[in-house]
């Protein structure tokens, strides 16, 4: 994942590091299994899971979801998550993912309208 910074902002593990006084731990791998058995929700499942409760925020069709999501995400309505957070789980609202994130709209607006998703034609 590419992480864009404005100016001479140093990286995120620099600023951990001057900020715990060390490199940051590494991070554990575990399979998905056992992080259910934690209670940790695969990440994307939570990236569909802040589109569903933008959804039910607001029952509208895309673009206009897309609104309501940046709302959101602007606001860290979603579990205090803001947008840096939203990244980590797979959520972009950059231009070049907005495909992605088009396509996991229609996916939620399918599931909680109760129909099976449609698959577009390329």
């Amino acid at each position: 994942m590419s992480v864009e910074r404005l100016g001479n902002a140093p990286p995120r593990e620099h600023v951990e590091q001057q900020v715990n006084g060390g490199p940051a731990p590494p991070r554990a791998t575990a399979d998905a299994s056992s992080d259910l058995a934690w209670g940790v929700v695969p990440r994307d499942d939570e990236a569909f899971a802040f589109v569903r409760f933008c959804y039910r925020r607001r029952a509208v069709a895309w673009p206009e979801l897309y609104d309501e999501m940046c709302a959101v995400a602007a606001r860290g309505d979603y579990r205090g998550m803001g947008y840096e957070q939203l990244e980590d789980l797979g959520i972009r609202f950059a231009l070049a993912a907005l495909p992605r994130l088009a396509e996991m709209a229609a996916r939620v607006i399918a599931e909680e309208r109760g129909r099976p998703p449609s698959v577009a034609a390329a």
